[in-house]
């Protein structure tokens, strides 16, 4: 993978964390993520890569993180589409994944899964638990784009081996 360029803007850097994969998946990641920007801007995105998957987190604040609406999570063979309080969701339910007390997710791991609509009515809903109108016709739909530099890669087993101390 190329080193990141400093003057390199967020859909380039975004390129270079998902060289990685599989051409299908990045493919997959790529339309997902335009999904997401019809369905949720005005928003914030911030991208970030840690050693087994590349994320895009989307929100209705600069603070991504804490008011965070839903992710996409990019792995091996799929895409992952979490909803920070997918629990509290009506809108094909069903479609949703998880037991634990407020997030749910759906697997994709096809393009062509792209155009079901209870995705797209799955973030307009999520969308509306978090308290964001739809802006007016004819204003501009800005995503606000943050990516924070790549976590280091893992060492491989050998080198991790080698800087262990002899006590264990």
């Amino acid at each position: 993978m190329m080193p990141l360029t400093p003057y390199a803007g967020p859909q380039h850097q975004l390129r270079e964390f998902l060289y990685r994969y599989d051409p299908a998946v990045q493919s997959l990641a790529l339309g997902l993520r335009k999904v997401v920007h019809e369905e949720m801007a005005p928003c914030h995105e911030r991208i970030f890569s840690m050693r087994h998957t590349v994320s895009m987190v989307y929100s209705g604040t600069a603070k991504v993180i804490k008011d965070g609406i839903c992710i996409i999570t990019v792995h091996k063979k799929h895409v992952n589409l979490l909803f920070f309080r997918g629990s509290e969701l009506s809108a094909s339910a069903n479609m949703l994944i998880g037991t634990g007390k407020r997030m749910r997710h759906v697997a994709l791991k096809k393009l062509s899964e792209l155009d079901r609509p209870e995705i797209r009515a799955c973030l307009r809903e999520a969308r509306r638990v978090a308290g964001l109108k739809r802006p007016a016709r004819g204003t501009a739909k800005e995503v606000v784009t943050t990516v924070k530099a790549s976590a280091p890669a893992p060492l491989p087993y050998s080198r991790w081996m080698s800087r262990r101390s002899p006590d264990g």
